[in-house]
């Protein structure tokens, strides 16, 4: 998508020779985002997360001690495939990593920015990545998914790696799983916004 090539232009992408079969995916994800209503919330160019608004299911209380009750909305967070830098045929290097980590930083500043100007964003108190709860939630939470759902899911993500980032097939497999990860927006709101008024007073 619109960046430079280190993060995910049509042009620096790993070419895996299957142009058609590689639309198709593009065409399933598309179709899914737009079933379950994932949306991106910013126009930087080296932003890696798409959003999509969820209600929580379980009790959480948070690292920073912020509560969550079941059926409160959240922010989950979805990776803009087409955006994950290329890994080379080496395998993740120090300067992937680096790159990645830039990147997640940008994105993470934006959705704080992002929230601050959405009034009707307000009641937002946490984001989540795609990942289960550790702990008491954890088994509930696998239980209430079937094989089947769990296979499909790993099943697509297998296809948009494999569309987008070819050379990283095989550990995207190994570690197609299950679980899910939780901050809160005050935690989000700490880090980034605070950081941005700093800057700008300085």
């Amino acid at each position: 998508m619109k960046s430079r090539l280190a993060v995910g232009e049509p042009g620096a992408r790993n070419a895996s020779g299957g142009g058609w079969l590689q639309s198709a995916v593009f065409a399933l994800d598309r179709r899914i985002r737009d079933k379950l209503g994932v949306y991106e919330y910013t126009v930087h160019p080296e932003c890696l997360f798409r959003l999509q608004l969820v209600h929580v299911e379980d009790p959480l209380v948070l690292a920073d001690g912020t509560a969550v009750a079941p059926g409160s909305r959240a922010l989950a967070l979805h990776l803009w495939n087409e955006r994950i830098p290329v890994m080379g045929p080496l395998g993740p290097t120090l300067a992937w990593a680096r790159r990645i980590d830039r990147a997640i930083h940008a994105s993470l500043r934006e959705l704080a920015c992002y929230l601050a100007a959405q009034p009707s964003l307000r009641d937002i108190a946490a984001i989540c990545g795609d990942m289960p709860v550790r702990g008491a939630g954890q088994a509930e939470q696998l239980a209430r998914r079937s094989l089947i759902h769990r296979f499909g899911d790993g099943v697509l993500v297998l296809m948009l790696v494999w569309a987008t980032n070819p050379c990283a097939v095989r550990s995207a497999l190994l570690r197609c799983r299950n679980m899910r990860l939780f901050v809160s927006r005050a935690a989000l709101e700490r880090r980034y916004i605070s950081s941005l008024r700093a800057a700008s007073r300085a």
